[in-house]
């Protein structure tokens, strides 16, 4: 039987969650440099660092037979960043497994992380996202998400600094 769900993240699933953002995150190896693609990889797939966002966001995760598929995480406002104002929520690291790429689980994640921030009385949804990330940019923006400014360059590459008013 074939059994998924989309629900909240548990600490519990810190460790999978870090398999999958890298093996979600491997198709960008080609377009970054061996230090750059080393930075990422050693972040997202760092256990430490993943309960470590959880502790101030909520992670909402797709699972199906026992093994998470996807995931996003949605932090509130009152945690700002280099990027971020303090009055923003903001999206970060949204991953899919490639295996099940295609079905919408991207986008469902993204709509979830919506609804949970406007839950929250959230007023400004950023994120940010790059160049080398084409298919993630095309969903930000036919969901309503609109380029505020081009970023720094992160990682090598180029980003661009996106928002949505709920």
């Amino acid at each position: 039987m074939d059994i998924s769900e989309f629900r909240e993240g548990q600490l519990q699933d810190a460790s999978a969650v870090a398999a999958l953002l890298l093996r979600s995150y491997e198709q960008y190896r080609q377009d970054l440099d061996a230090e750059h693609w080393r930075t990422l990889s050693g972040k997202i797939g760092d256990e430490a660092y993943i309960r470590d966002l959880m502790g101030y966001s909520c992670m909402l995760v797709f699972e199906e037979n026992k093994t998470i598929h996807g995931v996003v995480f949605l932090v509130p406002s009152g945690n700002p960043t280099d990027i971020y104002p303090a009055s923003w929520s903001y999206i970060r690291l949204l991953g899919v497994d490639p295996l099940v790429r295609g079905r919408g689980i991207g986008l469902r994640l993204m709509e979830m992380a919506i609804e949970k921030a406007r839950e929250g009385g959230e007023e400004v949804l950023g994120l940010h996202t790059s160049t080398i990330m084409l298919a993630a940019r095309r969903m930000y923006e036919q969901i309503g998400f609109q380029v505020v400014k081009e970023l720094e360059p992160l990682l090598g590459v180029e980003y661009w600094l996106y928002r949505m008013n709920l």
